[in-house]
C-alpha cells in the first residue's frame, strides 16, 4: 500500500467571489482565512503490475491472416453474387444472349439438339448414368430424346394431335422430335425470343427434312396466336 496526501476543505465560512481570487496556499501569497489545509491519510491500493503480453505470435499472425483473408472472400463473394451477370436492359437482353449462344454454337456441340434435361432409368442411375464417372453407361443426347418420350407419354396427349406448339423451343430439338415422332399430319411450331435460335431450327429442319416443323420469333408472354389453335402445349 502507498499512502498519499490530499487537499480536504475545512468546514469555515461562506466565501466571496473575492476570497475565491485570492492565492489559497502559503506559497502563494497571504493565505485565505476562509480556507485551512489539512492533511489527511488515505490508503490507496496500487494496481498490480501489468503483464507483459506478446501483440503478435506466429500463432496469432497465422489466425489473423486467415481471418482477413476470409473477410476478403466473403466481401468478393457477396460483391459478385449482388452483380447480375445477365442484367435485364430492354424486351431483346435474353434474346440477344440466346443469339450469342447459337452462334458460338459450343452448347450445340456438347449438349446436341437438345440443351435440357436427359433420362435415366433407375438401373442407369445404379450404373452411375448422369454423372462424370457415369458418363459411359448411357449417351448424354439419346438420355435427352428419351426425356422427351417419357414426356409425351406422361401428358396422355393424342396419338396424333393436329398442332403442337413448343414454347422457348431454343434450337428446335424438341420440335423436330416431336414432328418426327407424331409423323406429317402433325404440324409443330417453336418459338423463342432469339432470331439466331430460329435460323438454327430451319436450318436443322431443313437438313433433316422435316417441313412439318416450323419456327418463329415470339414471346411466350405475348403470344399472337387465337386461342384454341394448338392441341398440344410443350414447354420442357
Amino acid at each position: 500500500r502507498q499512502h498519499r496526501r490530499a487537499l480536504v476543505r475545512s468546514p469555515a465560512a461562506s466565501t466571496s467571489a473575492d476570497d475565491l481570487a485570492r492565492p489559497v496556499l502559503r506559497s502563494h501569497g497571504r493565505s485565505n482565512p476562509a480556507f485551512q489545509i489539512g492533511a489527511k491519510t488515505v490508503s490507496v491500493d496500487t494496481a498490480p503490475p501489468m503483464a507483459k503480453h506478446t501483440l503478435f505470435t506466429g500463432s496469432t499472425a497465422a489466425w489473423t491472416a486467415a481471418g482477413l483473408g476470409l473477410a476478403f472472400a466473403a466481401h468478393r463473394l457477396k460483391r459478385d453474387l449482388d452483380t447480375p451477370g445477365r442484367p435485364w436492359k430492354d424486351g431483346k437482353t435474353v434474346g440477344r444472349e440466346y443469339d450469342a449462344w447459337t452462334e458460338e454454337k459450343i452448347l450445340e456441340h456438347y449438349w446436341g439438339e437438345h440443351i435440357h434435361l436427359g433420362y435415366y432409368s433407375d438401373d442407369d442411375l445404379a450404373k452411375g448414368a448422369g454423372t462424370l464417372l457415369g458418363c459411359k453407361v448411357k449417351d448424354f443426347i439419346e438420355a435427352k430424346l428419351d426425356f422427351c418420350d417419357e414426356m409425351l407419354a406422361w401428358s396422355e396427349c393424342p396419338d396424333k394431335p393436329a398442332k403442337v406448339l413448343d414454347v422457348g423451343c431454343g434450337i428446335g430439338g424438341t420440335s423436330r422430335h416431336l414432328a418426327k415422332t407424331f409423323g406429317s399430319g402433325t404440324q409443330v411450331t417453336g418459338i423463342t425470343l432469339s432470331p439466331k435460335q430460329v435460323e438454327r431450327a430451319t436450318e436443322l429442319a431443313k437438313e433433316q427434312n422435316l417441313p412439318n416443323a416450323s419456327f418463329r420469333v415470339m414471346n411466350a408472354l405475348e403470344m399472337e396466336f387465337p386461342a384454341d389453335t394448338f392441341d398440344l402445349v410443350w414447354a420442357c
